[in-house]
């Protein structure tokens, strides 16, 4: 029985060949999303009371919270490609794929064509995933005549990632679906637009003319996470790009993304990627 949690990291991407035995089973789920994309064989999801089977072009996802209970098939190696990530808040209004179960969801590509596109958006998302983790001895990838390191080969990485969900919202049709609530959608924006102010479940329920627990419900339904969890990883991700781009003191840092205390910053950070801010703005800036 493999149990291990993924790494802590906001965006982390594998390729596995997996042998028949080989079994996952996270009863508390991930506190990222999760994305899987089967190449070859096929593999057992668990969802809820039934199995569904994922076989070639299939797209799992699985949102942070649910239980996470698969294994390779019986008849084969099962091959597939593997992310967790947290999603930008703009994905919000259009990547809602229909669920088979709450935070589960699974798109079949029809077409070789779309799978082989799903296929090549999982390498690059890999491939800038390695850099963006500090995972290569290198440090970095080139691009044509130039090279990427750190948090632009992450910002790489994520519009991989936009493609392949954008890819199952045509798959879905999405396009004829219902809007994002436009409650939820306020929330979402109203987080954005001051990220050094933090916004209890109660304030933004008062805005949008909820009760707290009505708000909290919706927002997960539409979103499929938690509006503390969204939260948080919005200011952990611009707080990635200050360490990175500006000379900023973490202190300030912390202040400008809504945190008052360092410490907690420092340990929120750690959690989420695995690294102090300090040692991930020195790595960012002189990799391997």
């Amino acid at each position: 029985m493999y149990t291990e949690l993924p790494s802590p990291d906001l965006l982390s991407a594998g390729r596995f060949d997996e042998k028949p035995g080989f079994t996952v089973y996270r009863e508390r789920g991930a506190r990222n999303w999760m994305l899987s994309l089967t190449i070859s064989g096929t593999a057992d999801f668990r969802v809820g009371d039934s199995v569904t089977v994922a076989g070639p072009g299939d797209l799992v996802l699985i949102a942070p919270g649910t239980v996470q209970h698969y294994a390779s098939s019986d008849d084969g190696i099962w091959g597939y490609w593997w992310a967790h990530f947290q999603p930008r808040p703009a994905w919000y209004a259009w990547w809602r794929i229909p669920q088979l179960a709450p935070g589960f969801s699974l798109t079949r590509f029809g077409t070789r064509d779309r799978f082989g596109q799903a296929v090549g958006a999982f390498e690059r998302v890999h491939r800038y995933a390695m850099v963006a983790t500090l995972d290569t001895p290198q440090g970095r990838v080139p691009v044509g005549a130039r090279e990427v390191s750190g948090a632009l080969a992450s910002e790489l990485a994520l519009n991989a990632i936009e493609e392949l969900l954008l890819l199952a919202v045509v798959e879905h049709e999405l396009q004829q679906r219902p809007a994002l609530d436009s409650r939820v959608q306020q929330v979402l924006d109203t987080i954005a637009a001051d990220l050094s102010r933090p916004m209890s479940v109660d304030a933004l329920a008062r805005i949008v003319s909820l009760s707290p627990s009505r708000l909290a419900h919706l927002f997960r339904q539409e979103i499929g996470d938690s509006i503390v969890n969204v939260a948080l990883a919005m200011r952990l991700r611009k707080a990635a790009s200050l360490l990175e781009f500006t000379d900023r003191p973490i202190g300030r840092i912390a202040t400008d993304i809504g945190f008052s205390s360092p410490y907690y910053f420092s340990r929120q950070f750690r959690e989420r990627f695995g690294v102090s801010p300090s040692a991930f703005r020195q790595q960012a800036r002189h990799p391997g």
